[in-house]
């Protein structure tokens, strides 16, 4: 598996800290960063193993603009989203490495352990851009809209032209790890 790790971000300072997270090999990810800015951020708050792009528009509620910026510089693998407030789960890859299916959910805690969301329900309110992941296959011409929900409203989206979900009935994301 291919996985093209997309990353809205306005918090730069988060992003050594999710580098550190990404226990992927390197040939199985691609990890792209977009800042919601009109100039880079320093050089020195940039790790080596992101690519950096910049695009800013002030309608762009919490990085969907940025999403869609991201999702267009892919062409084919598997799409997940992780904001710059989270770091990946340490069990994430072990989970899904060898899943050819092309929508995947599984559950998500909150920083208590709680659990915030069990992944299964695709629909506004149930899932979060950081519990599913999908291949880039059934999201060609989908896009994020600008409502606070467009998460819920995407993964519908690409729930309704996946051929093979799977839900994973594990925790394998930590809702905002880093805030």
């Amino acid at each position: 598996m291919i996985l093209n790790i997309i990353t809205p971000c306005s918090r730069p300072n988060n992003l050594h800290t999710i580098a550190d997270s990404i226990n992927i090999p390197k040939e199985n990810y691609r990890w792209i960063v977009v800042y919601d800015g009109v100039e880079l951020p320093s050089k020195d708050l940039i790790p080596n193993n992101c690519e950096i792009y910049t695009y800013y528009d002030s309608e762009s509620k919490v990085g969907h603009y940025q999403r869609n910026y991201a999702m267009n510089l892919i062409d084919d693998g598997h799409i997940y989203f992780n904001d710059d407030d989270t770091t990946i789960h340490p069990e994430l890859w072990k989970n899904i490495n060898v899943l050819k299916n092309d929508f995947i959910t599984f559950n998500q805690n909150h920083k208590s352990g709680l659990i915030r969301l069990w992944g299964q329900n695709v629909r506004v309110g149930s899932i979060d851009s950081h519990n599913f992941i999908f291949s880039k296959e059934i999201s060609r011409g989908l896009k994020f809209s600008n409502l606070y929900e467009a998460d819920g409203y995407f993964a519908m989206d690409c729930f309704s032209q996946a051929k093979s979900p799977k839900h994973i009935d594990k925790v394998l994301s930590v809702y905002n790890s880093l805030r």
